[in-house]
């Protein structure tokens, strides 16, 4: 890198000023991008899972595909201060593809995801951190395989979209953990599934992308807002996407990354782009690296940068001030498609199994460290 004292020696008096100002130092310095390392193993092979942090940091696994394409009632638990997988207790029924998320009581909401012989379903149940165990609670209106949850600010968990085991949905409900109860609120402008949902910084919800009735790729966003219960339209993505990842940002905004926009390799994507909510439309930002689909949620580091791991063997960091994505050192086992992950107080990240281009599930793991 050259500065801005750099080549004024031998330099003729007429053209130093512009030397001086041919390479002014970057507004942003690079910051370190960190490495992936592989981790133990799982106790199971999975792919199609959830990975929940519990209130003692330890993080359950729950449900997925395993290597021989069983859908999964076994659970199990990661303990980052030992490193190990310990096998946990049974759902009530098998599940991939489902949605897990935090009740205000400290229990683990699981529920929807496709069971044995390809059926979707819309059953729920609690995990109960103090006594290990799941307990049934109340079904969705609906069957639904790959929606999307979200928590809401009153503690709610919104439940939007997914497959019923033929069509997509356009209809949403919340979770009420004070009543046990699911309530149906507002549909969708359109049916969707595969799409992402991100709660933004004034509580409303973004539903960006997804594949809709007749295997169409959507571009079209909309947005949630709980204190009306109703979907509203806002500008559409630059490209139509689904399987992509969504993350809320430090700023504020929201990026979505990668997808795809039809089956096949040919169709996966590198593109990226920037929601703004106070102009309520999208803009393009940097490429990743690598095209990639079948994403787990990004995760946001602690330094406000995002890191996106999934549907490649490589791994990504993408930074905001600059808009660029940067490739991490270290790599997968290969592409590593519907694995799961989540960052743990020491802001490491632990990546858990994923299927490869063949369907087969593994039982590996990986830790991102910044």
């Amino acid at each position: 890198m050259i500065s801005r004292r750099a080549r004024f020696l031998f330099v003729p008096f007429l053209l130093a000023g512009a030397a001086a100002q041919t390479a002014p130092l970057p507004k942003h310095p690079p910051l370190p991008v960190g490495a992936v390392t592989a981790g133990r193993d799982m106790t199971t092979a999975r792919a199609g899972h959830t990975a929940t942090m519990l209130p003692d940091f330890r993080v359950l696994i729950v449900g997925g595909r395993d290597s021989h394409g069983l859908i999964l009632a076994t659970t199990e638990t990661y303990d980052p201060t030992t490193e190990k997988f310990t096998k946990g207790a049974r759902m009530s029924v098998p599940r991939e593809g489902h949605i897990a998320a935090i009740l205000e009581d400290t229990k683990i909401l699981i529920a929807g995801g496709m069971t044995r012989g390809g059926v979707a379903t819309a059953s729920s149940e609690d995990y109960d951190y103090e006594t290990g165990k799941f307990t049934v609670r109340g079904s969705m209106h609906a069957r639904r395989v790959r929606p999307t949850a979200t928590t809401l600010r009153d503690g709610k968990i919104l439940v939007t979209g997914g497959e019923d085991g033929n069509l997509p949905l356009d209809s949403a409900e919340t979770y009420d953990v004070l009543t046990g109860k699911w309530t149906l609120v507002g549909k969708m402008t359109t049916p969707r599934a595969n799409h992402s949902a991100t709660m933004l910084g004034d509580g409303r919800v973004l539903i960006a992308g997804g594949t809709s009735l007749h295997h169409a790729v959507l571009a079209s966003a909309e947005i949630f807002d709980p204190k009306t219960g109703k979907f509203t339209a806002t500008s559409g993505l630059h490209d139509a996407r689904f399987s992509h990842t969504s993350t809320l940002l430090s700023n504020g905004k929201v990026l979505i990354a990668g997808g795809a926009s039809g089956v096949g390799a040919n169709n996966l994507l590198a593109s990226a782009e920037i929601y703004d909510p106070q102009a309520g439309a999208f803009m393009p930002t940097g490429k990743l690296n690598e095209a990639r689909c079948k994403l787990p949620d990004a995760t946001l580091l602690l330094d406000g940068r995002v890191l996106i791991i999934g549907g490649a063997a490589s791994a990504e960091i993408y930074d905001h001030r600059t808009g660029l994505f940067r490739t991490v050192s270290g790599t997968l086992d290969g592409p590593r498609f519907f694995p799961s992950n989540i960052q743990l107080m020491d802001g490491s990240t632990r990546i858990f199994g994923g299927s490869d281009i063949k369907g087969l599930s593994t039982g590996k793991s990986w830790i991102y460290r910044p």
